[in-house]
């Protein structure tokens, strides 16, 4: 009994109290303290700070190119191209396809030829386009000797961006392939040299969208040897050393550059000076060269972003990149009704469309004469004579068509012509930019541009020319050049061989100048004697007095030029702060008339108007 009551005693104890009911293992299990509720205000403070708090492992992660430049700085990005082994024989050839597209110009086909055997081999390289029907629109023949690697290059209008690369050789005809070229994002950079030593030389990254630059690599030994190869790219850059660059592909490298171009050096020899016979100082940075610039790059991160504001500098709002001198094509289709050249531009030669409103009187006349005039006469002679007589006059119509073309028109090629020179005497030679435009009623064979000239079209794609061209000795045109009976404008940019000169010659206080700059002088300065001279108008060969000039010339282009405002709007980028600034002791600068000293000078025209302007030193004192 006494047991009974103990064990309900301590159940009732038990139920007393719950905390001593609990075993020991779950009473040592702690709850950790609860933290007091946080105010609204410093609650959004701490998660402020929990945001903006960086790991320590993504702090020492290292900065992309974007994030170091910054997005309104962007890179560079290199346009790949696939390489095509192609093999007949003994022959090996290498061609490199999907290459980048210049905004203009050309685009340079590289072909690598290898011949392991003993024997010469020649090959000709044919170019078809897809898109004009024509059965060439470049070639070129080479001559591989034996156990000989040889790079030959094909500069291609960029009008024609894919089409079919044929390869022949005697006894050997290589498979024809497809080739196409690629249009870059960026500003079109064609860098002589590896990506590394580009890289290393001006610290620009490479990105994958929105490039400034899009790149085109090239090895400095295969670098091309023609002014056209290069003269479609906004930059070339000479990454690598100077001195592997061959003779030849240096000599249309600095021609590039003196004609328009945007040269870069980024490792500037101690001799550059002597390899660019132009430049007035030797310091890093940008330097006017001619009618284009040079680059001479110091340190890396200058170098790139001055690579950068350069690209910014080509942009053009509508047109993009836009060259030293810009011929005009022919206005959209959607246009015709209203401008006969893009943009409303006028034709530099007037009078250039078909006389559509002459013969249109002449076939009215020929339908009132077979029309009501046939039925009168059908009626008083019968219709054997309606037999006679509408052949008759049929044939009258005709020759009167033929008679207007041949006594009006003629069977010349009708042109206007303005250029502008820089005569290089210490190295006898004319650096010519220039634009013409063209009419001919038959299309003419062709004319021949040097290897350091190039012949250039209109910049829009709606207006391509696509010139036939063979390379084997320069640029001979074949075809395509002035179709018949259509207005069309070319531009030039040249570095010849030139022996025209000024001679001037003191004769106690008398100027005495002898033109023979090979055309009539029409207007002039030249600075003598710490003075400037007026120069006369005298024929080529002629000479004359000159006089002293007002001091308040100042070579003003509506003064000197007399360029009308068509023509100047073809010089888009002219550096005319340059071409017209103050003369120096010993330079002149002169308008001539003529057909200039541009290559295309030696085609035959009838010529409606020429002028040009030369500045250099005269010769004498």
């Amino acid at each position: 009994m006494r047991e009974r009551l103990a064990t309900a005693l301590l159940a009732l104890l038990l139920c007393a109290s719950p905390a001593l009911a609990q075993p020991s293992a779950v009473t040592a299990q702690v709850p950790a303290p609860v933290p007091p509720p946080i105010a609204p205000a410093q609650q959004e403070v701490v998660e402020e700070d929990a945001a903006t708090e960086v790991p320590e492992q993504e702090e020492m992660e290292p900065a992309t190119g974007e994030e170091r430049w910054g997005t309104a700085h962007r890179g560079y990005l290199e346009v790949q191209s696939q390489s095509v082994n192609l093999a007949e024989g003994e022959l090996r050839a290498t061609l490199a396809n999907g290459v980048l597209r210049p905004a203009r110009g050309y685009v340079p086909m590289e072909v690598t030829l290898q011949n392991p055997g003993s024997t010469p081999r020649v090959v000709r390289i044919g170019i078809e386009s897809n898109l004009t029907g024509r059965s060439e629109v470049a070639a070129r023949e080479v001559e591989v000797g034996p156990h000989q690697r040889l790079v030959a290059w094909v500069p291609i209008p960029v009008g024609v961006s894919g089409g079919m690369v044929r390869l022949r050789s005697p006894d050997a005809t290589f498979r024809p392939y497809n080739f196409y070229s690629v249009d870059g994002e960026g500003q079109s950079t064609l860098v002589l040299g590896s990506e590394k030593s580009f890289q290393s030389g001006t610290s620009l990254p490479r990105v994958e969208k929105q490039p400034k630059l899009s790149v085109r690599f090239v090895p400095p030994e295969d670098a091309p040897r023609e002014l056209a190869s290069y003269v479609g790219h906004a930059l070339v850059v000479v990454a690598g050393d100077v001195t592997s660059v061959p003779a030849d592909a240096w000599n249309a490298l600095e021609a590039y550059a003196a004609t328009g171009g945007h040269l870069v050096l980024v490792r500037p020899p101690r001799d550059v000076a002597g390899r660019l016979p132009l430049l007035t100082s030797n310091d890093s940075g940008v330097q006017p060269y001619g009618f284009g610039v040079v680059r001479l790059c110091g340190k890396a991160e200058e170098c790139g972003a001055g690579l950068l504001s350069d690209a910014d500098a080509m942009e053009a709002p509508s047109q993009g990149f836009v060259g030293v001198v810009s011929p005009v094509g022919r206005a959209p289709a959607w246009m015709h009704g209203s401008a006969m050249l893009n943009n409303g531009e006028q034709p530099l030669l007037p009078g250039v469309q078909a006389p559509v409103g002459r013969f249109l009187i002449l076939i009215t006349l020929f339908v009132l004469a077979v029309g009501p005039g046939g039925l009168a006469l059908a009626r008083r002679k019968g219709p054997v004579a309606l037999l006679i007589a509408v052949p008759s006059v049929a044939l009258v119509t005709c020759l009167a068509i033929v008679a207007w073309s041949v006594l009006v028109e003629g069977f010349s090629i009708h042109a206007a012509r303005y250029s502008l020179t820089w005569l290089d005497r210490e190295h006898d030679r004319a650096l010519t930019v220039g634009v013409g435009g063209y009419y001919a009623n038959l299309e003419p064979e062709g004319i021949q541009i040097p290897a350091l000239g190039a012949l250039l079209g209109p910049d829009l794609n709606w207006d391509m020319q696509v010139p036939e061209a063979d390379w084997t000795n320069g640029m001979v045109v074949t075809g395509g050049f002035l179709p018949s009976r259509t207005y069309r404008e070319w531009a030039e940019v040249a570095a010849v061989p030139s022996r025209a000169r000024l001679i001037v010659r003191r004769e106690g206080e008398v100027l005495r100048v002898q033109n023979a700059l090979g055309a009539p002088l029409v207007a002039g300065y030249v600075e003598i004697g710490g003075r400037e001279w007026s120069l006369p108008a005298l024929a080529d060969g002629a000479e004359g007095e000159a006089t002293q000039a007002p001091s308040s010339t100042n070579h003003s282009l509506p003064e000197l030029l007399g360029f009308s405002e068509p023509v100047k709007n073809r010089f888009a980028r002219v550096p005319w702060d340059t071409l017209l600034g103050p003369l120096p002791e010993g330079d002149f600068i002169a308008k001539l008339e003529g057909r200039g000293m541009a290559p295309s000078s030696a085609l035959e025209v009838e010529l409606h108007e020429g002028l040009h302007v030369v500045r250099g030193r005269v010769d004498g004192s």
